[in-house]
């Protein structure tokens, strides 16, 4: 009787796709920053801006409803304050900071013209007040992952 040595071309096939797919799943994760990173801070950024967008439109008493954007913080100003300077110590849901030593992602936020800007505003009914002009679109790009405003206040996740 002859004795069969080998792998059949099922058990080949089967271990070539298993290879595969571990190539293209776990592979890129080892080499530079992950595109989980900017999707994170999108989530977040979004959360914060909308959170202050609500406060703005039911009137929480607070002197100003703007968020401040730097490269590596999104936060509003200094409680109390409405000035242009993001603060650390607010409230950790409307803080979003990016770790500059973990990871190569930044925010940058261009308006309606292409403009830079370095805060937002919302109104009482969630606009933003025309600083910045986001009459067509404002954009706050994290890379792979960017946030979009129209000019009637919409807040959404965009590529």
């Amino acid at each position: 009787m002859l004795l069969a040595r080998g792998f059949s071309l099922v058990e080949l096939i089967i271990t070539i796709v298993i290879l595969g797919t571990l190539s293209v799943t776990v592979v890129p994760k080892f080499f530079g920053p992950s595109i989980f990173d900017s999707y994170t801070a999108r989530d977040q950024a979004l959360s914060a801006l909308r959170t202050m967008q609500l406060r703005a439109m039911q009137n929480t008493g607070a002197p100003c409803h703007k968020i401040v954007i730097s490269p590596t913080l999104l936060a509003p100003p200094t409680v109390d304050t409405c000035g242009n300077t993001a603060d650390n110590n607010n409230a950790d849901y409307l803080v979003v900071a990016l770790d500059s030593a973990s990871t190569d992602i930044r925010f940058s936020a261009k308006d309606a013209n292409n403009a830079t800007f370095i805060t937002i505003e919302f109104d009482s009914l969630g606009r933003t007040n025309n600083t910045p002009n986001c009459s067509t679109m404002c954009r706050i790009d994290l890379g792979e992952a960017d946030i979009c405003i129209n000019s009637e206040g919409v807040i959404y996740g965009c590529q």
